[in-house]
């Protein structure tokens, strides 16, 4: 394939839209929009190019957006043309949905009916207590990333994107969210001992191969506890019971009665803070820093219970939130940081507390408000000097997800002050994800002139055949495996991207990336 120079949302625009293209610095000034007869339909002139950190060289924004006519188009300048995308009306349905029904096929425990991807039930046997002779029953949850393990803090991330993303777009027919999301959180009511605490995931020792799901016969094991992951179930829990209380009260009681169950473990146990025991060698999802995952229980079980002594909690830690430095010196107070990522989950409780605004004064309402408002002006900054538009200045593991949850946040601070310019970032963001970016990919499987293909993703890899909406990870400046660093050694941090199987750094899927995209396409109201 030829190098392609112009970057396009590969799917599309919405008629409406904002619509915004790039590509790297042109000696041409000017560019045209053709449609499929090969007519001149619109042209314009590129605006100054951009330079940044993480592209390293000259790109130039093309700004169609009040081009309206509907059809096929791709854009011209010079010798160089872009993928074909179209303008119109309800052009992310599909991806939608795919992306949706990936949750489904990543089931585990169940028969899975799907023409390609349908099999048996998997990992059916008794799962092993680490560090015990017992054995217990846990079925259900869905397979965390492109291995086999169930992680409780991945899991809960997730849910809690699904859930806000129902309470976003609940008409969406074609898909149920909520039955979904039950079949995780009827998973994570088995991973809570009688005490109170989670396990903090159920995996088998080792990674497996590349095979199906329903062949990785080895012992599964549950993980000690943890407090991130009994914090986070708290949290969630809490939140999610509200959903089910028409529908299934009994239900939407026991997910409550849980969580409050959690949040009893938290406050009269000291902290477990997770590290994986030597034997077990499947994800970790350590996290040195675990408060605020209790500021999140705290906010949502407020929510749910009305019961002030949830806030008066939460409203210390917030007040008091310290920094643990990695070079290990001491903790720094500092601003509880407001992010949507697993391993960072205050901004899940923020906006609890934001979306229920009767239950909170005016002064912690405009303190939690300006805290939010404050990390939405630090990435339209960054996206206003950025090549692509985008809020990243560090390009690590899981990038593509972390680009999808600054959007959340922009999002919800469109909500907050009915401003445009952060509904506008956010869609760019979105618009990375499918095309606009240096490497040219749409990173959703299955969608786009040039998709991610080689996913690193057991049941693709073991079938030969990729699974349709999943989102890669994304570029990965760390070089973190093989063949990363094999093929992108010296590249600029969102060059760092390679398509192929072996790439866990860059080429990964997991349910935490899938998430806060169905949230970001529900809440642009592309579907």
């Amino acid at each position: 394939m030829k190098e392609q120079n112009i970057f396009i949302n590969q799917i599309g625009y919405a008629t409406e839209s904002q619509k915004f293209g790039y590509v790297r610095c042109h000696k041409d000034e000017k560019f045209y929009i053709k449609d499929e007869k090969n007519q001149i339909v619109y042209s314009g002139k590129l605006l100054p190019p951009k330079n940044d950190a993480v592209v390293a060289e000259d790109i130039c924004t093309i700004d169609f957006s009040d081009f309206t006519q509907k059809g096929k188009f791709y854009i011209c300048i010079a010798d160089d043309v872009s993928f074909p995308f179209e303008i119109g009306e309800n052009l992310f349905s599909d991806l939608y949905y795919k992306i949706l029904r990936y949750f489904y096929l990543s089931r585990c425990g169940q028969k899975i009916e799907d023409k390609d991807f349908g099999h048996e039930p998997c990992h059916t046997g008794k799962a092993l207590i680490y560090g015990t002779k017992e054995e217990i029953d846990v079925q259900g949850g869905w397979h965390d990333a492109g291995d086999y393990g169930r992680y409780i803090v991945a899991g809960t991330k997730t849910c809690m994107d699904l859930l806000l993303a129902y309470e976003a777009k609940s008409s969406f027919e074609k898909f149920d969210i909520l039955d979904e999301v039950r079949f995780e959180l009827e998973w994570m009511l088995q991973m809570q001992r009688p005490d109170g605490a989670l396990y903090h995931k159920i995996s088998c020792f080792k990674f497996c191969g590349f095979i199906e799901p329903q062949y990785e016969k080895e012992q599964i094991v549950l993980a000690p506890i943890s407090t991130t992951a009994t914090a986070d179930f708290a949290g969630c829990a809490a939140y999610a019971h509200t959903f089910y209380k028409k529908s299934d009260p009994e239900f939407a009681q026991k997910l409550l009665d849980a969580a409050i169950k959690a949040q009893n473990f938290i406050d009269s146990n000291p902290d477990f803070i997770y590290t994986n025991p030597p034997e077990i060698t499947t994800g970790g999802y350590g996290d040195r820093n675990i408060t605020d995952e209790k500021y999140f229980a705290l906010c949502s079980l407020y929510a749910a219970t009305k019961d002030k002594k949830y806030l008066e909690k939460a409203i210390d830690l917030f007040q008091n939130y310290q920094e643990i430095p990695r070079d290990g010196t001491e903790p720094q107070k500092t601003e509880m940081f407001q992010g949507f990522g697993w391993g960072s989950v205050a901004a899940y409780g923020t906006e609890i507390l934001l979306r229920n605004k009767e239950l909170i004064d005016s002064n912690l309402y405009q303190t939690l408000k300006k805290a939010i408002i404050d990390r939405a002006e630090t990435l339209l900054k960054i996206s206003e000097n950025a090549c692509f538009g985008t809020c990243i200045e560090r390009v690590f593991w899981g990038s593509n997800g972390h680009v999808c949850d600054e959007a959340h946040l922009l999002l919800l601070v469109h909500d907050l002050t009915g401003k445009k310019e952060y509904f506008d970032v956010a869609k760019k963001q979105f618009d990375y994800i499918l095309g606009c970016n240096p490497v040219n990919y749409c990173y959703v499987t299955g969608f786009g002139s040039n998709p991610t293909v080689n996913p690193h993703h057991r049941p693709s890899g073991a079938l030969k055949k990729c699974m349709p909406g999943m989102l890669a990870g994304g570029p990965a400046a760390g070089l973190h495996d093989a063949d990363a660093k094999k093929y992108l050694q010296g590249k600029s941090p969102l060059n760092c991207y390679i398509d192929v199987v072996g790439s866990y750094s860059t080429n990964e899927i997991a349910i935490y990336w899938n998430s806060p995209l169905v949230y970001v396409i529900a809440k642009l109201g592309l579907v």
